[in-house]
């Protein structure tokens, strides 16, 4: 075709034409539309009077005066009366409502059964599905408050959280499967999957870890934090654990308190123990009473009770002693079923295993002897200074002495092993000492006391005959 005859103001007018042609047929089909649109009742994508929407069969089927709700799936809201300021998104959610009110639902039979329950929330199916008068309660995640009848105050987020409670009120479960059992029991507080999920109708309780108070059934006011910790714990009362494992075999004992992993793990019915440290009373069953500050204080202790240790390794062997004080790092470490035993100090009566009745401060100890009190090293200490002693007149008592082994005792001066000649000093006015000694005078000594204040005591003087 030939284009060099067309003439260019004749294309640019014709096309001048065409255009206004158009602008005039939108324009006419525009206002078509909108006279169109004025004109349908209800109008479309579900807008109706009070401000409610709905989108899908069967939504909001039954309103009359309700107001600001919103339906969106198959039988939404569909019982839906009066109840004003609901959302609903999925297939029978908040089917059942009639005049609750304020209740969000998203989810396929979220806040199916609800029916005049308010400020309810749920997020996920089946989610508060049987909720019917419950108020003011949160859920999200598939089946969280599933089962939920009339509790109240409730705030499950995770996988079947709080699936089972029907009446328990303001309860918080955060994991999947937390608080997973619990039915009527109130005020319980559980974070991370499974924790409290065995508890029916146990109440101020708090979990905090994976599994932390599984076992967990009637037991309350127990707090658990960390991995297992307080897993087996089902009808104990009371108890605090903090650390992985800690109070891990806990059944039915009452009142104890852990802190630090596998504390007081094998404890099952002992009641009242405290366990502070890493492995702290772990191995103890029914032992109760005992107190374990340090790592591996009373490690190996089962069934010993009224116990203190205080101190790495303190107390660290006993089984089955009862009523031992040990103050210091592996202070009392080797006793194993001793009884009634003191020890203070860094490894104070560590050679101690089995006696009773012993007092060791700053002495290690021996093995297997009772009634005994050791107070410092011989190859470490070379005075003592005690007072309360110096200038207190007793002269009617025996003198004591000392033997080659560092023993105090008391005797007759002349079977101490005096050789003649000896001499031997007396607080003047003591009584004379047994035949074998001659009184040759008296004799003043200056000394200071303990605050070294100067001090003049005379004493009487005794030769060996």
């Amino acid at each position: 075709m030939n284009n060099s005859n067309i003439d260019a103001r004749n294309s640019i007018d014709r096309w001048t034409v065409l255009r206004a042609f158009l602008l005039i047929a939108v324009a006419t089909a525009c206002f078509a539309l909108s006279q169109t649109a004025q004109a349908v009742s209800p109008a479309p994508d579900g807008g109706y009077a009070g401000n409610n929407t709905a989108e899908g069969d069967g939504a909001l089927l039954n309103l009359t005066t309700g107001t600001v709700n919103t339906a969106n799936g198959y039988y939404a809201l569909s019982s839906n009366t009066t109840g004003d300021g609901n959302t609903a998104t999925g297939t029978f959610a908040l089917e059942s409502n009639t005049t609750g009110f304020a209740n969000t639902a998203n989810g396929v039979q979220a806040l199916l059964g609800n029916t005049t329950g308010v400020h309810n929330t749920a997020t996920g199916y089946q989610a508060l599905a049987l909720n019917t008068t419950g108020n003011s309660n949160t859920a999200t995640g598939t089946g969280a408050l599933q089962l939920n009848t009339t509790g109240f105050s409730n705030t499950a987020t995770g996988l079947n959280a709080l699936l089972s409670n029907k009446t328990g009120y303001e309860n918080s479960a955060n994991g999947m499967g937390a608080l997973f059992s619990n039915t009527t029991g109130w005020y319980n507080t559980a974070t991370g999957a499974n924790a409290l999920a065995s508890s029916t109708t146990g109440a101020g309780n708090t979990a905090d870890g994976h599994e932390a108070l599984f076992s967990n059934t009637t037991g309350f006011s127990n707090t658990a934090s960390g991995v297992n910790a307080l897993r087996s714990n089902t009808t104990g009362d009371s108890n605090t654990a903090s650390g992985d494992a800690a109070l891990y075999s806990n059944t039915t004992g009452l009142e104890n308190a852990a802190t630090g992993r596998n504390a007081l793990y094998n404890n099952t019915t002992g009641g009242l123990n405290v366990a502070d440290g890493v492995n702290a009373l772990t191995s103890n069953t029914t032992g109760s009473f005992n107190t374990a500050a340090g790592t591996s204080a009373l490690l190996n202790n089962t069934t010993g009770s009224v116990n203190v240790a205080a101190g790495v390794d303190a107390l660290f062997n006993n089984t089955t002693g009862h009523h031992n004080i040990a103050y210091g790092r592996g202070a009392l470490s080797s006793n194993t079923s001793g009884a009634f035993n003191i020890g203070l100090g860094d490894l104070a009566g560590d050679l101690l295993t089995t006696g009773d009745n012993n007092i060791d401060i700053g002495n290690e100890g021996v093995a297997n002897e009772s009634n005994t009190i050791r107070i410092g090293n011989s190859a470490v200490h070379t005075a003592a200074f005690i007072a309360g002693i110096n200038g207190v007149d007793k002269g009617s008592g025996n003198p004591v002495f000392i033997d080659g082994n560092g023993q105090l005792g008391t005797g007759s001066a002349a079977g101490v092993g005096f050789v003649p000649g000896s001499l031997l000093f007396l607080t003047a006015g003591s009584p004379a000492p047994a035949s074998g000694f001659t009184k040759i005078g008296t004799t003043v000594q200056n000394i200071k006391d303990l605050s070294g204040r100067p001090l003049s005591i005379t004493l009487d003087v005794y030769k060996k005959n």
